[in-house]
């Protein structure tokens, strides 16, 4: 049985601490826990643990071949895991936290379980207070919607547990969400490519990087 801790209400530091906690612990016994996010509510695991990481793919049937982001509730964590351009470490500089996802080259040293090796990797630090609460406990975690493959963003823990369901030890309820979606730019070439559009426009990232090339119309139906 799921354990739903409520924060929707002015709650207090006591109540957010137990909540982390027992995220925390979840996280590290190999089980998933849903969390808000300034997007959606997302779904999250050890991103080091393979077994967690199955888990997470079977609650959410999702295919093998799918990379799931890494979240984490700082750059320095992210840095541990990850390597940047110049041009993507000044875009994330601007906008993280933030609905901003970067996929870029893992450090090579790093045995991540959410990709294969040769596999790109993104990465976001969402700008929530409690997901910054949880992933700051945590470190680097696998980090993806909590809903079922292919299905529209769940903004509502009632949703998330509709969708997840017991697969989940640990829900955190943040109230409704606003529904948006991270911007996706891809930063493992020479230049910096949109390939979604989402809660930063491409002319919010143009502001601090001109060259961003708009990739989005390529990746449409």
């Amino acid at each position: 049985m799921s354990q739903i801790f409520d924060l929707t209400n002015a709650s207090t530091d006591e109540e957010l601490e137990a909540a982390v906690s027992a995220a925390a612990t979840a996280v590290g016994n190999g089980g998933l826990v849903v969390i808000p996010t300034d997007t959606s509510y997302a779904l999250i695991c050890d991103a080091f643990n393979p077994e967690a990481v199955a888990l997470l793919r079977k609650a959410k049937s999702q295919d093998q071949s799918v990379t799931i982001p890494v979240g984490a509730g700082n750059r320095a964590t992210i840095d541990g895991i990850a390597s940047f351009s110049e041009l993507a470490n000044d875009l994330v500089s601007a906008f993280w936290p933030g609905p901003l996802t970067v996929i870029t080259q893992s450090q090579p040293s790093v045995l991540l379980a959410v990709k294969d090796d040769d596999a790109a990797l993104p990465v976001r630090i969402p700008n929530h207070p409690i997901a910054l609460a949880v992933l700051n406990a945590i470190g680097p975690v696998a980090m993806t919607g909590a809903q079922i493959s292919g299905a529209e963003p769940v903004l509502t823990v009632e949703q998330a547990k509709a969708a997840i369901g017991d697969a989940a030890t640990i829900y955190i309820d943040g109230g409704q969400l606003g529904g948006s979606q991270s911007s996706v730019v891809v930063a493992t070439g020479d230049n910096l490519r949109l390939v979604r559009g989402g809660a930063l426009a491409l002319e919010q990232l143009r502001a601090v990087v001109p060259t961003v090339i708009d990739a989005t119309a390529s990746n449409k139906n």
